[in-house]
């Protein structure tokens, strides 16, 4: 099997994690009145299976965008960071986002959810 374009070493994901940190973590704190979530898991299976699903929906799809967002609840207007998944296809040589298409969300949070890399 091919090794995947974008595999990057332990190193390199603390070095972003670290960023990520120092960079970022007090502003989403501030904005979410809480220490926010910093990752989502998600099962091999649950993976395979959107993907497969997106196949079979999706004629022209080539790859997934992961896109952050907020979930809120009537209790937490503010809301935990979440990140979903949409599956995107080409079009004049650009990777955009299948308009209508189902997406995927409601991965777990981390444990605790402001837990560092790795967990």
């Amino acid at each position: 099997m091919p090794k995947p374009q974008g595999i990057i070493s332990a190193q390199e994901a603390q070095t972003l994690n670290d960023n990520w940190t120092n960079l970022r973590a007090k502003a989403n704190e501030a904005a979410a009145g809480q220490p926010d979530n910093r990752s989502s898991w998600y099962s091999l299976d649950d993976m395979q299976n959107f993907l497969d699903y997106i196949k079979e929906k999706n004629d022209n799809v080539n790859g997934v965008r992961f896109y952050l967002g907020v979930e809120t609840t009537k209790e937490d207007l503010k809301g935990m960071t979440t990140i979903f998944m949409v599956p995107t296809e080409e079009k004049d040589g650009k990777n955009i986002d299948i308009e209508g298409a189902e997406v995927m969300d409601r991965g777990l949070r981390g444990d605790p959810p402001p837990a560092n890399y790795p967990q």
